[in-house]
């Protein structure tokens, strides 16, 4: 069938974008840390319009949130904030709506989209990934559920794991999934986060089998919750960008091949 230019024109705003998703092995591994670290610092390079998404089918799962622990709440106390699960649930156009702060595009799950109950469906997910503004897309992944869904879609994804036996355990599945994708071709950049003295490097490497990978430290509780207290990104605390800023730049010079 013959593309309308309509379909051209969406097909090429599709290709355009560059979609980063972010995922843990378990709950816990810091997804989102990583995540909103990298949107930060990509927010600093050159032109291209950084958006952090996050992707939960379900609000109702969604846990602690993202909208809470940045204090948007306060950031946009005189100002709306676009609601776009609720947006996309309605079918509603999303294309050209932002909520800028910090030269980052914020699609997030509020409170209110929590106790609304919103479900997206995978092809609802897939609208909101594909036409929700921004040149470089990093997606928050829920770990498990239907993550897999969403991450074929990806064109880079970074795999976050805490190395804590029982959290490794569990999402082993997971891990050979993503392994797959790997094998099929997919870029995935493996990240060892809260790397510390307590692990059995042997015993680590015989169950995750990786090769090449990053590692990012484990960092005193206390940064973050001084972070949240002051409604922060956690690298925005000097004690945090200080352990990590340099395997950030890495990947992302490296891996994401982006200066």
């Amino acid at each position: 069938m013959r593309e309308t230019p309509d379909a051209a024109a969406e097909m090429a705003y599709i290709a355009e974008k560059q979609k980063i998703g972010v995922v843990g092995m378990s709950s816990g591994a810091g997804a989102t840390f990583v995540a909103t670290t990298l949107a930060k610092m990509l927010s600093h390079k050159d032109n291209r319009k950084v958006t952090f998404l996050e992707i939960c089918g379900s609000t109702g799962k969604a846990g602690a949130l993202t909208y809470d622990a940045i204090g948007f709440d306060k950031r946009f106390k005189t100002r709306e904030f676009v609601r776009f699960y609720s947006e996309v649930k309605k079918g509603n156009n999303i294309r050209g709506r932002s909520n800028p702060d910090e030269q980052i595009n914020w699609g997030l799950i509020t409170p209110e989209d929590v106790k609304d109950e919103i479900e997206l469906s995978p092809l609802e997910m897939m609208r909101l990934v594909n036409n929700i503004s921004g040149d470089l897309i990093v997606c928050d992944m829920a770990a498990g559920g239907n993550a897999e869904d969403y991450l074929i879609d990806m064109d880079y994804v970074i795999f976050v794991i805490d190395p804590m036996p029982s959290g490794m355990i569990a999402g082993y599945p997971f891990l050979r999934e993503v392994r797959r994708l790997e094998f099929r071709g997919k870029k995935v950049i493996w990240v060892l986060n809260k790397s510390n003295t307590g692990i059995n490097k042997r015993d680590l490497q015989n169950f995750l089998k990786l090769k090449e990978h990053y590692k990012l430290p484990l960092m005193p509780a206390e940064h973050f919750y001084s972070a949240q207290y002051n409604c922060r990104i956690p690298y925005e605390m000097i004690d945090i960008r200080n352990e990590v800023k340099e395997t950030m730049e890495k990947i992302i010079k490296k891996e994401l091949e982006l200066a």
